[in-house]
């Protein structure tokens, strides 16, 4: 017991079991993810769309599930102290990571978000749909729910590595985009939200999925303006 109070991860049954939900969410979870290669190939847009909406959800349903065996679910439910701030911080974090990453660049003469584009409305429906009632939702119940929260625990001693840990694995995660700007980038926004998380009282997983859907979306958006 005394190696135990000692250790930064502590070695008990229950870790152990957490351990081993842990390891194979995540193996579930990367399965799903990498199937979108196959998904991608469609060239029919209504049966992709369908599937990749699909998948997102289904890795997200993982979290959960994991979260509901190591008794972590009560950590989906947003709290109802000062809802307005929790939305009021997300819409911000959107707005300044917007500012950030998309209009600056922009005036520095580049882009990290890619070129112009000129979306039909039903697009820009289906993309608002997309990234902010599922890419932000799910990545984040994933990334900022269920890891970051499991490392919380496991890291008694050393809690604030848990936002980096998980970080990380959100950035490494965006490999299958085959970027690894792409992967830097998302390290960085990953811990942007993981520590905003952790020490900003009214930041809650509510306040990260609202700031990474709409910022999602507002990259799309912004190409529609770029010269």
């Amino acid at each position: 017991m005394e190696d135990n109070k000692k250790s930064i991860f502590p070695v008990n049954a229950e870790s152990k079991s957490s351990v081993v939900i842990f390891l194979i969410a995540l193996a579930l979870i990367v399965g799903l993810t990498f199937s979108l290669w196959g998904i991608w190939l469609i060239n029919i847009y209504a049966v992709k769309l369908c599937l990749t909406l699909l998948v997102t959800a289904a890795y997200a349903a993982v979290a959960v599930v994991a979260m509901k065996l190591t008794a972590q679910e009560k950590k989906l439910l947003p709290t109802k102290n000062r809802l307005w701030l929790q939305i009021l911080i997300g819409v911000a974090f959107a707005a300044v990571l917007c500012f950030l990453m998309g209009i600056v660049p922009i005036l520095c003469g580049t882009s990290i978000i890619g070129s112009h584009t000129e979306p039909s409305a039903g697009f820009l429906a289906i993309s608002a749909v997309q990234d902010i009632l599922f890419v932000g939702v799910c990545e984040e119940i994933v990334f900022r729910g269920y890891v970051q929260n499991q490392f919380e625990i496991w890291l008694k001693k050393c809690k604030w590595l848990a936002p980096l840990i998980a970080a990380v694995l959100f950035g490494l995660w965006h490999i299958i985009n085959g970027s690894l700007i792409q992967v830097l980038f998302t390290t960085l926004i990953g811990c942007v939200f993981g520590y905003s998380k952790y020490f900003i009282k009214d930041c809650t997983l509510l306040t990260v999925v609202i700031a990474h859907g709409l910022y999602d979306f507002s990259l799309v958006l912004l190409t529609c303006f770029m010269l």
